[in-house]
């Protein structure tokens, strides 16, 4: 059965955004750049400099805890989660709602997240994006310069330098706070983990269970702070197949078997002391049109700029001078037609966490930003051409401002709720 669309909850429909009433606007006070100051203030060090979520957690919430276990499920949007039976249940009473950010990209999000900064302040805004230095459009996944053989950490520079500010895991109450981060063994250390994680220790694993028994371990070993556990399997099937699959839910529903294990696996007063949160990066859009940039219209752009960039279903439009402004986006408006629409910089610029005249946001964001509306995504060279009818294919896709790109669920239970429903 595939799971029924959530309804929009009264406090989110202020954030649709005027521009685009189909398109829904991030809210910085209370988006993903809120939760790692939440999580410090539930454990006794509330960053005073940062907005956090502890007043807007359900009642049933602890507000002081010992531990958190942080469950990041790349792209476990409301529509993933509802494949879990028992996820689902425990919202009733623990979960609440955090926006994502814009763009809903991977990078650009899980940024936010840990460095509990909008993007505009951490200084990733997206995913394929120009930087001066080195002047080009970047990968901000692998940290890596579109069409090089090695990423610019390999080469020996320093991507921490296109910070703006430090984030909340490099500040000095980092080090009241620890914490640590599993994920899997490939991007330990290497592109983005090297930006979003700060001081945190990072351990690797190979397959997703044996990082739920290490964090099992490290959850009894440690007797405060917080152990994350960043999962990419959602996402990654979710690209391929669509959230809108019943089969998806095999996934969905071995991580729920994974945290009912975690749960019953600690002493009852380690369970006690520790608080389960799980969050998202984004939801996902169903793609049914690809645009493409071949044969005249991509020759044209491409000449008119330079750069483009893409956050998924977001174009970021580079130009070489402001004089033909106009015309690329006269062209842009005409390829896309009401399938989206371009945007100056100064009226995208609040979406990051921008002022309209901020010179080094728009570096990055782009001097035009093009914004597709629900069900159409660019096609450009991240993801190929499928070859022949076995191929894998982009079925969905994120970057945009939709209702289930934009809101994701954030679960806030006691792992001890956890352990008394985990044989259920």
């Amino acid at each position: 059965m595939l799971p029924d669309h959530f309804p929009t909850p009264e406090d989110m429909s202020h954030l649709r955004w005027e521009a685009e009433p189909n398109c829904y606007r991030p809210d910085y006070a209370r988006a993903l750049s809120t939760v790692f100051p939440t999580i410090y203030s539930l454990l006794g060090h509330p960053p005073d400099d940062r907005p956090n979520m502890a007043e807007l957690l359900p009642a049933a919430v602890p507000r002081r805890v010992k531990r958190v276990f942080v469950l990041c499920v790349d792209s476990m949007g409301f529509k993933e989660m509802a494949y879990s039976p028992w996820f689902s249940e425990h919202y009733k009473a623990f979960g609440t709602w955090v926006s994502s950010v814009f763009p809903s990209i991977t990078s650009c999000a899980l940024s936010s997240l840990y460095q509990g900064l909008p993007p505009a302040r951490h200084g990733i805004l997206g995913h394929l994006v120009w930087k001066d230095f080195p002047g080009g459009v970047v990968d901000m996944l692998k940290m890596q310069v579109v069409g090089a053989r090695s990423s610019l950490v390999q080469s020996g520079f320093q991507v921490n330098q296109w910070k703006r500010e430090p984030g909340l895991l490099e500040t000095p109450l980092s080090a009241e706070v620890p914490g640590m981060n599993l994920m899997p063994f490939p991007i330990v250390r290497s592109g983005l983990s090297t930006y979003s994680y700060g001081n945190t220790r990072m351990v690797g694993f190979a397959q997703p269970v044996e990082g739920f028994t290490k964090a099992s371990q490290i959850l009894q070993d440690i007797d405060h702070g917080w152990v994350g556990l960043y999962l990419d399997m959602v996402d990654s099937l979710s690209h391929v197949i669509t959230h809108d699959a019943p089969q998806f839910g095999i996934t969905v529903r071995f991580i729920e078997d994974c945290v009912r294990w975690l749960a019953s696996s600690l002493p009852a007063d380690v369970a006690e002391e520790t608080l389960f949160l799980m969050i998202a990066d984004h939801g996902q859009d169903v793609i049914q049109e690809m645009l493409t940039l071949d044969g005249e219209h991509g020759e044209w752009l491409r000449s008119h700029t330079r750069g483009l960039g893409f956050s998924g279903r977001v174009m970021h439009v580079y130009l070489n001078g402001a004089a033909n402004g106009r015309a690329v986006k006269d062209g842009l408006t005409s390829l896309m037609g009401d399938r989206g629409r371009i945007y100056d910089f100064a009226d995208a610029a609040p979406l990051v966490g921008a002022a309209p005249d901020d010179a080094w946001a728009r570096q990055t964001l782009g001097d035009q930003v093009a914004i597709l509306h629900e069900g159409f995504c660019w096609e450009n060279l991240e993801f190929g051409r499928p070859r022949g009818p076995y191929d894998t294919r982009l079925l969905s896709q994120h970057g945009g401002m939709t209702w289930d790109e934009m809101f994701v669920p954030m679960l806030t239970a006691p792992m001890s709720e956890l352990a008394a429903t985990a044989r259920d």
